[in-house]
């Protein structure tokens, strides 16, 4: 690999495959497992992190994410975030952690802090306790009381929240979104349920809401979180002016990122790859690769499926000089049809889509690519 490239890159991901219960939606590299081996995961975690801190990486956003980072222990989680905070751009960066309300607790929010995290992702997914039990996760939990808590060391907080689950009402949705405005937060991610074929919801054979009722619970989501000061910068993500997610940004803007860790995935050009999900593959030391490598028309593709998600878009000077091609000959008329239909607009040489574009993104790409 050319290692001047390879420097350039400033993200990167670590997963987290340990979960203390399993979601019924989630298909996930994750696993329910012994302090033992979350022990030995972080042994091997750490043996990867050094090798990139030995030839000075150092980067502008790191993730750890899963799973649920927050089941590991203390001990666990102090050790991975001792070392990883080392591999941080001192001058400008976002370091994000992902967390269950369960398993957040002051002492864990004071280390967060002392190790640099500046912004974490809470899983909520919906406020409503029998909703809550169709996804595994019953629990009680005083949210504005964990909130104000995480407030007093992180202020940069995302929360999930899901929609279309079993059983799920308009009205309860109303009720999560309230729920949501009341915590005052900075960035909120939406998922509409998909059924995944490694899914325990596969197997149950739960069904997806209809494409009007996703239709109809997104439209609610977006006019309640516009009214209340949330901007729309990517399909699914909302966030207050400033407190965009800068290294899922990455992934938005088709950018290299490195991957560490059971599962995870990363991009080096001209490579995408993935390693293993095998766990005792992983502590014994293995790292099994797939690997694949990008000609330059899956690169076209991957650019404009990611680009095309955000709400600016991109500059279609950048796609030509990337790619030594004239976008908008290429592409002259479905710009043109979806510039008709009100889908995609051209602004101050970029190219973005609408509201309805965005909404109907998958019509446009299956056009494009």
């Amino acid at each position: 690999m050319n290692t001047k490239k390879i420097k350039k890159i400033s993200s990167l991901y670590i997963h987290i495959p340990f979960c203390d219960s399993i979601c019924p939606y989630c298909d996930f590299t994750k696993f329910i497992s012994k302090d033992i081996f979350k022990s030995k995961y972080i042994d091997e975690l750490l043996k990867d992190l050094r090798k990139l801190y030995k030839k000075n990486y150092r980067f502008k956003t790191i993730y750890i994410g899963g799973g649920t980072p927050t089941c590991l222990s203390y001990l666990d989680l102090k050790r991975l975030l001792s070392f990883t905070k080392l591999l941080l751009n001192e001058k400008d960066y976002e370091f994000t952690i992902e967390a269950n309300p369960e398993s957040i607790d002051e002492s864990k929010l004071r280390l967060f802090k002392s190790c640099k995290i500046n912004r974490i992702s809470i899983g909520i997914q919906t406020f409503n306790k029998n909703l809550l039990k169709t996804i595994n996760r019953d629990y009680g939990i005083d949210y504005f009381s964990l909130i104000n808590l995480v407030k007093k060391y992180i202020n940069n907080i995302n929360v999930d929240l899901i929609y279309g689950l079993p059983n799920q009402t308009k009205e309860d949705l109303e009720n999560d979104l309230k729920n949501i405005i009341k915590l005052d937060i900075k960035h909120v991610s939406t998922y509409s349920l998909s059924i995944n074929s490694m899914s325990i919801f596969y197997v149950k054979k739960v069904k997806e809401v209809s494409e009007d009722e996703s239709r109809s619970f997104y439209d609610l989501i977006l006019k309640t979180l516009r009214e209340n000061g949330f901007e729309r910068y990517e399909v699914s993500n909302f966030a207050k002016k400033g407190y965009e997610s800068k290294h899922n940004t990455t992934y938005w803007k088709d950018e290299e990122y490195f991957g560490l860790g059971c599962g995870a995935s990363g991009y080096i050009y001209p490579y995408r790859y993935k390693n293993s999900s095998s766990l005792t593959s992983y502590l014994k030391g293995k790292r099994e690769v797939e690997k694949e490598l990008v000609t330059k028309e899956d690169d076209i593709e991957y650019f404009l499926i990611c680009n095309l998600r955000l709400k600016d878009g991109f500059k279609i000077e950048d796609f030509n000089k990337k790619f030594n091609i004239d976008f908008l000959r290429i592409y002259e008329n479905k710009i043109e049809k979806f510039i008709k239909n009100n889908r995609l607009n051209i602004k101050n040489g970029r190219i973005f889509c609408s509201d309805e574009g965005l909404i109907t993104l998958d019509l446009i790409l299956r056009e494009f690519i």
